[in-house]
């Protein structure tokens, strides 16, 4: 599995454990955001080295998206996650540093099925790829 796949499965993770804690503290409504924009980012950036590119090495999520279509390559949510770009991008500094962070459930109910359909989508990449190279070797070779 890519390195930067596994870092955003984890990432998402922490993201549903603070999403939990919301109602204790606001700070855990900070750190699910976070983890959630570095969880998209760091999908999409394994779903570009998927497909033999270098990702871009920034937080904005259309960079990547960009880097992809170039290649005629549309991914599951692209719509939805170029409208919510901005939102997204601002987590990753806005729910760490700024006192006056707020975030809406609704966006990041939004987020969460982003996250967990490019985690998806690229999980299967993998399998695709790894089921491409067993069917290449020999039988006696198995």
């Amino acid at each position: 599995m890519s390195r930067m796949l596994a870092r955003a499965k984890v990432k998402l993770e922490n993201a549903r454990n603070s999403y939990l804690k919301i109602d204790t503290d606001e700070a855990y409504r900070d750190d699910c955001c976070y983890n959630l924009q570095q969880s998209i980012e760091m999908v999409l950036n394994a779903i570009v080295e998927l497909y033999g590119e270098q990702y871009a090495e920034n937080h904005d999520l259309r960079a990547n998206i960009n880097i992809l279509n170039r290649k005629d390559i549309n991914i599951p949510l692209q719509t939805e996650i170029r409208n919510m770009a901005s939102t997204i991008y601002g987590w990753e500094t806005e729910s760490r540093y700024l006192d006056s962070f707020v975030a809406l459930n609704e966006d990041i109910k939004d987020a969460f099925e982003i996250a967990e359909t490019l985690i998806k989508y690229a999980s299967d990449l993998v399998i695709v790829d790894k089921t491409k190279d067993i069917k290449d070797i020999p039988d006696r070779q198995l």
